[in-house]
């Protein structure tokens, strides 16, 4: 077990990253049960985190922890504006 956690500390970054990705599926369920209002706030929470994790990583300089945040920040974004048009349209 002393193994996992010396290797979670060394690799925080992915943990982040990975918290991350759980409220932005979490925020994806809420908008699947026809929740918009709750899934844009899971998945702001999420975005933000990503940006913590990146933050966090430039200033430890783990630079592979700074493009794996910057990586989920942009797939994040892209998904949260393509379910918001996909309402938009939805709606016209």
């Amino acid at each position: 077990m002393g193994g996992l956690s010396s290797l979670a500390a060394k690799y925080w970054y992915l943990c982040g990253v990975g918290v991350s990705l759980l409220w932005f599926v979490a925020g994806s369920q809420s908008l699947s049960n026809r929740r918009p209002d709750a899934a844009i706030g899971w998945q702001a929470i999420a975005v933000i985190i990503a940006f913590i994790v990146s933050g966090r990583a430039a200033v430890d300089r783990e630079w592979l922890g700074v493009v794996a945040g910057i990586v989920t920040v942009y797939f994040e974004v892209r998904s949260i504006k393509r379910s918001m048009s996909d309402k938009a349209a939805r709606n016209d």
